[in-house]
């Protein structure tokens, strides 16, 4: 009878240490790994590469307006137009710092799965609160996700924006400093 309760508590310890559901816990790091990866995918395809030139060439068109427009009146399209422009001009900064608070967000929270991954792995750690933790880190990455997703939206804002308004506001600039000179 003693070596009965002797190998039943001896089997009871074993499996109370044992973690059966690491595998699905490692499971679940990993699709939180790899939304990050798709998330940072994006990010690199939709940055704006040529941010200095397009903020300066817009910049350099508002200060020829401001210099050379000398009007008491003027036409309410064009006021408009002007008004978005600028706008347009300084929503490219905010954009900027969302997208490195979103590339930063995705590197950090790697780094945050990462060791995650490895305490279970290794069953280091509260055990018992491993989903607990999965469940917190899937909240950040979906907020990470959300903010990609305004980011490449802002993005395309800001372009089809340039896009449009950009070629009309520079001729305009330039008829201007022609004015000027003459």
């Amino acid at each position: 009878m003693k070596t009965f309760l002797f190998f039943a508590l001896i089997v009871f310890g074993f499996f109370s240490c044992a973690d059966f559901n690491r595998d699905q816990l490692l499971s679940q790091v990993d699709k939180q790994q790899q939304q990050l990866e798709r998330l940072s995918q994006q990010l690199e395809r939709h940055v704006i590469k040529d941010v200095a030139t397009l903020k300066n060439d817009a910049m350099q068109a508002e200060l020829r307006i401001k210099q050379n427009l000398h009007l008491d009146t003027i036409n309410m399209e064009l006021a408009r137009q002007l008004e978005e422009f600028k706008l347009m001009r300084k929503s490219i900064n905010p954009l900027m710092k969302q997208y490195l608070k979103a590339k930063n967000g995705i590197k950090e929270e790697m780094a945050v799965l990462k060791n995650l991954s490895r305490d279970i792995e290794e069953g280091r750690g509260e055990r018992q609160r491993y989903n607990e933790y999965i469940r917190f880190e899937k909240q950040k990455v979906k907020q990470l996700s959300a903010l990609t997703t305004d980011f490449i939206n802002a993005r395309a804002k800001l372009i089809a924006d340039y896009d449009r308004l950009y070629p009309p506001i520079e001729a305009f600039s330039y008829t201007l400093l022609q004015k000027r000179r003459k």
